[in-house]
């Protein structure tokens, strides 16, 4: 009996205690139902209709920002004549890549469409056509927009604007429809959802900062601001004492850490500036401030991101601010602030702190004030899900072992927002099929040229830089980038030859023995100044600024170089200077004359080997090639005929080779290998006489740059591409072979590493969304380097930074 008076207490207990709770559901209720000003709501859509038909736009204006140099991101992502297949999110792998006269379709429709959101005309149909037509423009390609999270708020954004009823004010329809008295007024859901998707953006790209790179290392944004041309475009308007001063603030490790601080704290704090009416004015200052660092200073590669923060930070505003600023408009005056705000403020926060003495006001009562607003079933729940969502999926990461930013696993739309920079040499993807090349006991097996279905060739890679000319035949196939193939006699191969004649009798009984015919011309090799000699007395001479003027200036500093003359600084102001104007000379009208003075180029001189005069010997036959009157050239494989002098004695495995196959010596072609070699390649070394022949696919020559960057430093497209390749292979031979990586990756400047299992079979191998992949590497490096960070104007090589 005594006790149940506490029973009976505790039960009451209990009931009261259910009491706040579903008076604070139902007080949730009202907010969601409220009758809101439609004008902000408004200006929202008008910002955002006209956003994405600035984007539309921005797909079709050249972009030099653009890894294509200089095509526009239309052509770069989805219309270019090289693009052969695109990587859509995983759920969206059904959808096609529309060809290129429906993509300039789709992107017209955003256009059009985002206008007419704006004048709010067929305003759901319109806002529909621009979620569809931009949101299919993200999906269908990936690798344009994984890495920029503003084009994923501006998905989420028109998504949620389908929905809002945000042309109930400022809009043709509502003008239209005037006779029928319709609401002007919106729900509150409409304002709180748009607000809490901007906080939780916002937020987590401070999340995303919380690491010692950032915070204690000042990386990746000591490498931005440490490029010799962020002041590039002020040039024109400030004079050198102003640059220089300018640069020198830039550049300094202070600077960088400052920027890092105030860019973390910023974004995990303006989300809830805005949202109180004491900070608000603070928070809109610093928003336009940030963007406008963003856009002038550090990056030139986001686009209209800038332009999308500012104009839906607008939405934070008293939802009547549109009215109240038009009235200010009419009859300007400049409030009194709150001076202990005001000083305070302007203190702790030097001058955009006094934004802190005006406090917003409250939103008057819309006039409107008979209308009401029902919430349709499952309003309130799609709305407090929709933004439990937003806030669960960044969490992901943080859940899966491994250091996320490397491994990019649980990474996607978790707002990086420009967190990290990433830099990785160029992927290799390898073929094991065991018909082709048997695994047999035999150290170096044969290859089985009748299960093969290229040509007889084999790529020798050679380290060009260290090439023992001794181990090497007489002739020598030899292909570099701009030259493509010719034809090298190697006297260092028959070295009881040294007079320039007898080496001519040499090269005239090889041909007369193998052709029937002496060869059409032999050079004898050139340095690389005495190739700029001959390409100056070629090129228009007008003036001291003339292309002939500067490369007689480039030859005589390259001769300075071949005699250690030079100093390090001038040499590699020459060597920049040689590369600029082969790039200038590569295109156009000068190419003929480019091509035709490096033919007798000494080997690899332009990858920084023979520099100087050497012993080499080229050898014309315009009969052995297919195109010998164009550059790159390569040699015909039908028409060439192997004979002793292709075979070096001191290498006698390549008799396994068969005696038709044709050995092609080669440096580090690059991108080049696009145009050069075939999709498949039978590869070995020069260095490793006994290592077994391999498959290379050429993924150069199946990537626009673009994908090849992404598919290099990031995993998960890795591993898809490679999938790509097997199925290709399997269609092309029946069965499905093993396929290997192997690329290395640069976190925030730290040395490169492996991103995956060079041993693991790509193609094959399962993915855990929810777990860590072991066939993805850890981040092995936790900070970076002392000795990186100390050479602060150092920028890690091809640097290069994504945004998400």
């Amino acid at each position: 009996m005594k006790h149940k008076p506490a029973q009976r207490n505790s039960r009451k207990s209990a009931t009261s205690a259910s009491i706040p709770r579903a008076s604070g559901w139902k007080r949730f209720l009202e907010i969601l139902a409220t009758p809101t000003n439609g004008a902000s709501l408004a200006v929202f859509r008008i910002a955002v209709g006209l956003v994405m038909a600035l984007e539309a736009y921005a797909l079709c204006r050249p972009n030099l920002a653009a890894i294509s140099g200089g095509a526009t991101p239309l052509e770069n992502y989805y219309t270019g004549a090289d693009i052969t297949f695109h990587l859509p999110y995983l759920a969206f792998g059904w959808l096609p890549l529309l060809p290129p006269f429906w993509i300039h379709v789709v992107v017209g429709m955003l256009a059009v469409a985002g206008l007419s959101m704006a004048l709010g005309l067929f305003y759901r149909l319109s806002a529909t056509v621009v979620f569809l037509s931009w949101g299919y423009l993200w999906v269908v390609e990936s690798t344009r927009t994984y890495w920029q999270s503003h084009y994923y708020l501006e998905v989420l954004v028109t998504f949620l604007l389908i929905w809002t009823p945000a042309a109930r004010r400022w809009s043709i329809d509502a003008w239209r429809s005037r006779d029928r008295h319709p609401p002007r007024t919106v729900p509150g859901w409409a304002i709180l959802l748009l607000r809490g998707q901007l906080v939780i953006a916002y937020f987590y790209a401070g999340v995303a900062k919380l690491n010692a790179d950032w915070l204690l290392d000042a990386a990746p944004t000591r490498w931005v601001l440490a490029d010799p041309a962020i002041t590039t475009p002020y040039a024109s308007f400030l004079s050198p004492g102003q640059i220089e001063f300018i640069q020198g603030v830039l550049h300094s490790p202070w600077f960088a850490h400052f920027i890092c601080w105030t860019g973390l704290v910023f974004d995990l704090a303006v989300g809830f500036l805005l949202l109180a009416r004491r900070t608000r004015a603070f928070g809109f200052a610093l928003m336009v401030i940030f963007h406008a660092t963003n856009h002038f200073i550090i990056f030139d590669d986001i686009g209209w991101f800038p332009l999308v923060g500012v104009t839906t930070a607008l939405i934070f505003l008293a939802p009547d601010w549109p009215e109240r600023f038009w009235a200010w408009l009419r009859k300007p005056r400049l409030s009194k602030p709150d001076w202990n705000w005001f000083t305070t403020g302007a203190i702790v926060f030097p001058i955009v702190g006094a934004a802190l003495g005006w406090k917003a006001r409250s939103a008057q009562p819309p006039p409107e004030t008979s209308e009401r607003h029902l919430l349709g079933r499952g309003t309130a729940v799609l709305v407090v899900a929709w933004l439990v969502w937003q806030a669960l999926m960044p969490l992901r990461h943080y859940w899966i072992a491994g250091d996320g930013r490397f491994t990019y696993e649980g990474m996607s739309f978790s707002w990086r927002l420009k967190g990290e920079a990433r830099h990785a040499f160029g992927h290799q993807l390898y073929i094991k099929d065991p018909v082709i090349l048997p695994g047999t006991a035999v150290v170096r097996p044969p290859v089985n040229w009748s299960a093969w279905h290229g040509e007889k060739v084999i790529y020798r890679r050679m380290a060009s830089e260290r090439v023992d000319w001794a181990q090497l035949p007489e002739i020598v196939v030899l292909l570099e980038a701009r030259q493509g193939e010719r034809i090298l006699y190697n006297p260092a191969a028959n070295p009881g030859l040294h007079a320039e004649a007898a080496i001519r009798e040499r090269i005239g009984s090889i041909w007369q023995e193998l052709h029937g015919r002496p060869p059409d011309a032999i050079h004898p090799g050139e340095s690389l100044a005495q190739a700029f000699d001959t390409l100056a007395a070629t090129l228009p001479a007008s003036g001291p600024t003339s292309q002939a003027a500067q490369a007689k200036a480039l030859a005589a500093s390259l001769k300075q170089i071949e005699r250690g003359t030079l100093p390090p600084a001038e040499a590699m102001r020459t060597v920049r200077g040689v590369r600029q104007m082969l790039k200038d000379l590569g295109t156009g009208a000068t190419q003929g004359q480019l091509a035709s003075a490096l033919r007798t180029l000494n080997p690899f001189a332009l990858e920084g080997a023979g520099l100087g005069s050497g012993t080499f010997y080229w050898i014309e036959d315009a009969a052995l090639f297919t195109r010998a009157d164009q550059t790159p050239r390569q040699i015909s494989r039908s028409a060439w005929k192997n004979g002793e002098a292709m075979r070096s004695p001191r290498r006698p495995s390549d008799r396994a080779l068969g005696s038709e196959a044709l050995v092609v010596c080669t440096g580090d072609v690059g991108i080049d290998a696009k145009e050069l070699l075939p999709q498949v390649c039978l590869f070995d070394a020069q260095a490793n006489a006994q290592q077994p022949p391999y498959l290379w696919w050429n993924s150069p020559r199946d990537l626009t740059g673009s994908k090849g960057l992404h598919v290099s430093i990031q995993a998960f497209f890795l591993r898809r591409y490679a999938q790509r390749v097997a199925t290709y292979w399997e269609k092309e031979y029946g069965r499905r072979p093993v396929v290997n990586a192997s690329t290395a990756v640069a976190l925030n400047g730290r040395p490169h590493q492996l991103l995956v299992d060079p041993e693991v079979d790509l193609a094959s191998v399962p993915v855990r969304w929810f777990r860590h992949n072991p066939w993805i590497r850890d981040l092995e490096m936790k900070r970076i380097p002392r000795e990186v960070l100390a050479d602060q104007k150092r920028i890690p090589p091809g640097f290069s930074s994504q945004a998400r």
